[in-house]
């Protein structure tokens, strides 16, 4: 339990007591896509009642806007910085000093635009009858690929905000969120649920390939990148499945 407190705490704004979170940041790891999906679901919820009252990109307005209040943007903010370092086509050392940067430049903030218009478009499409059972998966892959990325690739920095995490989640962690991952989906979405989650691990193995050959390693803001690029893509990949009948 205290590794999911500590997964919570870390992912969410949910106020959770420093002595709750005494696990292990491997053990830890283990529960992100418990806690993706429970993210999931809160949203999915949201988008309901906003069809109910609205229409469907009004609700994927307001599931765009809560994630970002649950998170606290966390990994949005991840992603513009991460576009800032990549795009500026500098030395690695050069662009892990723009990453610890706390403003954003304009390809920073271009990224975080075209991300979410992506995300308000999908969202909109995923809009009534089973498409609920997307929404509430994605964020559950996007948060295994956090874990993937962490336990595959090096990191970057001696100290960071994934650095504890990155010293102590080894593959059995990763192993072990994986199959959570995949009775989570399956759940869902039965074995289209499992097809997703497979999907979304060779975009988090793709996307950490192409950030440790950038810089060497990733860092937290890549982790944030990662889970962002990972969860669109589920949500595209699932609006597919759902469209053709998967």
């Amino acid at each position: 339990m205290t590794g999911f407190l500590t997964a919570l705490g870390f992912l969410t704004v949910v106020p959770v007591s420093a002595s709750a979170q005494t696990g292990s940041f491997g053990r830890a790891a283990v529960w992100f896509p418990v806690v993706g999906a429970l993210i999931g679901l809160v949203l999915a919820g949201i988008g309901w009642c906003g069809r109910a009252w609205w229409d469907a990109y009004v609700a994927a307005a307001l599931m765009i806007g809560a994630g970002i209040v649950l998170t606290g943007g966390l990994h949005v903010d991840g992603l513009m910085d991460t576009a800032d370092a990549f795009f500026s086509h500098k030395s690695p050392e050069r662009m892990l000093e723009i990453m610890r940067d706390a403003r954003s430049g304009a390809l920073g903030v271009a990224a975080g635009v075209s991300l979410l218009a992506l995300k308000f478009a999908a969202l909109g499409h995923l809009a009534g009858g089973q498409h609920w059972r997307v929404i509430a998966a994605a964020p559950a892959v996007g948060r295994l690929a956090i874990v993937l990325a962490v336990a595959v690739f090096p990191y970057a920095r001696e100290t960071g905000t994934g650095a504890s995490f990155a010293a102590e989640t080894r593959w059995q962690h990763a192993t072990l969120a994986v199959l959570l991952a995949m009775a989570l989906c399956f759940c869902l979405l039965g074995w289209s649920g499992t097809v997703l989650v497979g999907a979304g691990i060779v975009v988090a193995l793709l996307a950490g390939a192409y950030g440790t050959r950038r810089l060497g390693g990733l860092t937290g803001d890549v982790y944030g990148a990662i889970n962002e690029l990972t969860e669109v893509a589920a949500l595209l990949i699932g609006g597919i499945m759902l469209a053709t009948a998967w």
